[in-house]
């Protein structure tokens, strides 16, 4: 499988959701990987119809990105991806939580 890059769409349209099936197309990989994905918590689907068909928005397949780069980068296996983007969540968080102190100084 050649590597592909994923388009993200504007956060203006976070609102568009995608099927499992339109995920699965952009960042073409097959369903089970999405699937075990779900499964490991490094993706989650935002919302779940009656019919039991999963919808990602943008920031799911930003997420499925880092994923893949994970993956293909570091050659990691799907706990160790959920257990570094877990870590580089905290980060982020981290860092968002500097910027607001900063800004609280004088």
């Amino acid at each position: 499988m050649s590597k592909s890059e994923i388009v993200i769409i504007d956060s203006q349209h976070e609102h568009i959701l995608f099927t499992l099936e339109e995920v699965c197309e952009r960042c073409n990989v097959h369903t089970e990987m999405i699937i075990e994905m779900v499964e490991y918590g490094i993706v989650d689907p935002v919302e779940k119809s009656l019919l039991d068909i999963w919808y990602f928005n943008s920031q799911a397949l930003m997420r499925l990105q880092r994923a893949q780069r994970l993956m293909d980068g570091l050659k990691l296996n799907l706990s160790g991806v959920a257990f570094s983007l877990e870590l580089l969540d905290e980060i982020d968080g981290l860092q968002k939580h500097i910027v607001v102190l900063r800004n609280q100084l004088p």
